[in-house]
């Protein structure tokens, strides 16, 4: 589940409803308050920083929250919480007082999209850097580069078998946007450059995607992101 709104606390303190959330309310932040929000140091937020861009409207006047069970994921610059995560047995809850649609990047891969894509994998247990270097490394090995990119990038894998190898791009909801590769290959190593365009040659909008490897029924999966 994911819930978010500036008065996320004034709404719902004293709720059991607030207690599954794992949160303590401190207050009601001001006008202004939030410049920044600044990832946790540990999890999926670590390293990633957000310019709070809501002007005067209610997207700076956020609540100020602590945990009380769940984990931290951003605070602002004053150190206050802004955004958790609870995970419990049985349901996966992250609690935002900072309304996404205020974001904006603090650098290259803080695009909102990674962000989004990145709560979606934790809710789902999904990783896609541990599902291409730990599950099936012995069979397929793959990485792309640059990444970011802002044009293009090559994708480079190495099959340890022969056999019909398929590369395909999907975006963030899990859509192809482009078939790269579908042809039967020897054991070596290949590459296939992405051009950021769909099936009929069009520029596709930056933002965050995946391309998968397949091969014997073997598969790896890496995300990248395009920013132009």
């Amino acid at each position: 589940m994911y819930i978010e709104s500036v008065d996320l606390g004034l709404n719902h303190y004293g709720t059991a409803f607030f207690d599954d959330l794992g949160l303590t309310y401190i207050g009601d932040g001001s006008e202004q308050e939030i410049i920044d929000i600044i990832g946790a140091p540990d999890g999926l937020a670590k390293d990633l920083t957000y310019n709070c861009l809501g002007g005067y409207d209610a997207h700076y006047s956020v609540d100020r929250l602590q945990s009380n069970g769940s984990s931290l994921l951003f605070s602002s610059e004053d150190g206050f919480g802004r955004m958790f995560i609870k995970d419990d047995e049985g349901y996966n809850a992250i609690s935002s007082s900072v309304l996404i649609a205020s974001l904006a990047s603090g650098d290259s891969l803080n695009i909102r999209a990674y962000l989004m894509a990145e709560m979606v994998n934790t809710f789902l247990g999904y990783n896609p850097s541990t599902s291409l270097r730990e599950t099936i490394s012995q069979v397929l090995k793959g990485s792309n580069y640059p990444n970011p990119f802002n044009s293009q990038t090559e994708i480079q894998y190495t099959l340890t078998e022969s056999g019909l190898v398929t590369i395909d791009v999907y975006n963030v909801s899990g859509e192809i946007v482009k078939h790269l590769v579908n042809e039967i290959h020897l054991p070596g190593c290949y590459s296939v450059t992405w051009e950021a365009t769909n099936e009929n040659g069009v520029l596709v909008n930056d933002g965050f995607y995946f391309y998968k490897v397949s091969q014997g029924g073997q598969t790896v999966t890496e995300k990248m992101v395009l920013l132009r």
